[in-house]
């Protein structure tokens, strides 16, 4: 399935822009000499999508000069579409959105999202489980659905409180920093962390868990 939507996804922008280089999850680099670049992720949410649970989306982002312009998140199963332009908002299937909460940080459900490679080093996963279980302490929930699209979906439109990134994969983070810039969240980052929230007191208790955690390692 990954393949086939990623095929059908590449000859769309092939045809309407056949000079704008593509990184795609499945099939990688495709050259080009245009002034936008996208990336494509026909599925995110793949293991979710083989579990029939319905957290899975299709997204595409466009940069200019390595920024995001564009970002558009499609959740079939929900008709959900989520677009966002840069110094355009968000819009969710064509109608303005606007983060923000007015939970507390202890009843805050927070999204937490790590890239691939963490899975892999021992040590970048411990410093994962350790910011797990502080967002555990901290906060009424830690929602994980290895599907980073369809949260920073629900992030935009203040469905989800909060959201902690480590070692995030730049395809879904690049589009994530683009809904939450243009969505109104609050937002802070480090070297290896990029976080945010609903509201500041959710923004301060989230902030300082990396800082804490890593400062610990160093």
């Amino acid at each position: 399935m990954d393949t086939e939507l990623e095929a059908r996804m590449l000859e769309i922008v092939r045809e309407r822009f056949p000079d704008h280089p593509i990184r795609a999850e499945e099939s990688g680099y495709h050259e080009g000499d245009g002034e936008y670049e996208w990336l494509v992720d026909p599925l995110d949410g793949t293991n979710n999508f083989e579990s029939g649970l319905p957290a899975f989306a299709a997204s595409v982002t466009v940069l200019e000069d390595g920024a995001p312009v564009v970002g558009v998140v499609s959740v079939p199963l929900l008709e959900e579409l989520y677009v966002g332009r840069r110094d355009g908002g968000v819009r969710d299937d064509g109608r303005p959105v606007t983060a923000g909460t007015d939970a507390e940080p202890s009843r805050a459900t927070v999204a937490s999202v790590i890239g691939h490679d963490v899975k892999c080093d021992p040590e970048r996963a411990a410093v994962s489980e350790t910011i797990n279980r502080a967002i555990k302490d901290r906060c009424k929930r830690r929602l994980e659905s290895w599907a980073p699209t369809v949260h920073w979906g629900l992030l935009a439109r203040g469905r989800l409180d909060g959201i902690v990134c480590y070692r995030s994969d730049t395809e879904e983070q690049l589009l994530g920093e683009l809904f939450a810039a243009e969505s109104g969240l609050r937002t802070e980052r480090g070297e290896s962390w990029f976080l945010g929230a609903g509201n500041e007191a959710i923004l301060e208790t989230l902030t300082e868990i990396p800082r804490n955690v890593l400062t610990d390692r160093n």
